[in-house]
């Protein structure tokens, strides 16, 4: 049994802090007083049911609380699943009180291992990240939480990746796990890149007239899949440019769209969202991984005109330059170096 705390109060959060409670650990679920809504009706009803293609079952989260000083008591492990704005606050927030000894993974990262491990150079804390989100999840109006996947074994990346053994073999002991090259490759292998932008700026009209839109219901179709393709392979161009191997959505897009033939991709399909232009489907990936794939295509002379017009659709719309404040080569200071000079700074920390 691990000692948890989980930083999140959206699904994510939710569904990472009651699985692994299901699984035998002692788990804190903290959400800041203003985002704690959803983890305060857990805490008053007392339990949060799992339904779907997860585990199953009823969890009786140890302690939940919007105290984070009550949250932070030497745990062994602090597990943050926050959409990437909301990263750098809660980094500032946790650091007074990390100790030596402890491991924080980010799911999805978008680089913020590289912002906290940059901030507590002094402490001896193995920091990282997860490849995409952990889980796809909704909390339901009845307080249950559906899960469309099982958990599948994660691709990680710790920050410097020097540390990437030790890391994996951390988070080995609460999931199924292996190394990727560094963070990077963990981002950039994301199917969100490809997949959120692509499929929600692409069914805007019809998110925005329908009352129950759901991405992978109704803003699929042969074209839209089309599109995604084409962005992943743009994707592909920069991730061979950088020496990292590549993962590919597409094909799950495909299955999505034949109904019969994957009735096991039923809950996916029905996941909510997005629900309007703002919504993290959008800025998240605007602001965070599709911003790190374009400033790379731009460094290294890579086509990427379809990433490039996407998040000027997606700034145009929300009235905000993604790019321009987004996590670019820039943003984390690595721009100007060679790719063998990025890698060799995430390998190493040091620049």
């Amino acid at each position: 049994m691990k000692k948890i705390t989980v930083i999140g109060g959206g699904g994510t959060g939710i569904m990472m802090a009651a699985d692994l409670t299901i699984k035998g650990h002692e788990v804190t679920l903290f959400e800041t007083p203003g985002h704690a809504e959803k983890i305060l009706e857990v805490q008053e009803r007392g339990y949060v049911d799992i339904t779907g293609n997860a585990v199953n079952g009823r969890a009786v989260i140890s302690n939940i609380t919007t105290d984070l000083e009550e949250a932070m008591r030497e745990p062994d492990y602090i597990l943050v699943g926050v959409i990437a704005q909301r990263q750098e606050k809660l980094i500032n927030l946790i650091i007074p009180y990390l100790r030596d000894g402890q491991t924080v993974c980010f799911s999805a990262g978008n680089g913020a291992s590289i912002i906290l491990k940059n901030k507590i150079k002094d402490k001896n804390v193995l920091t990282g990240e997860m490849q995409g989100n952990i889980y796809p999840c909704r909390m339901l109006p009845d307080g249950r939480i559906i899960s469309a996947f099982p958990y599948k074994e994660k691709g990680m990346a710790a920050f410097p990746s020097k540390d990437n053994r030790k890391y994996i073999e951390m988070m080995q002991q609460i999931y199924p796990c292996h190394a990727v090259k560094n963070v990077f490759e963990a981002i950039l292998n994301s199917p969100n890149i490809s997949i959120h932008l692509a499929g929600s700026l692409l069914g805007t009209a019809k998110m925005e007239t329908t009352e129950d839109f759901r991405l992978y219901r109704d803003g699929l179709s042969p074209s839209v899949a089309a599109l995604i393709e084409a962005v992943e392979d743009e994707k592909a161009l920069v991730m061979e440019k950088m020496g990292y191997s590549m993962e590919r959505a597409a094909g799950q897009i495909r299955a999505l769209l034949e109904y019969e033939k994957h009735p096991e991709l039923t809950i996916f399909r029905g996941l909510e969202g997005p629900t309007e232009i703002s919504h993290r489907y959008i800025i998240e990936d605007a602001y965070a991984g599709n911003s790190l794939l374009l400033s790379l295509a731009k460094e290294y002379a890579v086509a990427a005109p379809l990433c490039e017009g996407l998040i000027a659709i997606a700034s145009a719309l929300n009235k905000t330059e993604f790019y321009k404040i987004g996590r670019t080569l820039a943003y984390f200071g690595v721009n100007g170096l060679s790719p063998q000079e990025v890698n060799r700074y995430l390998e190493t920390g040091e620049k």
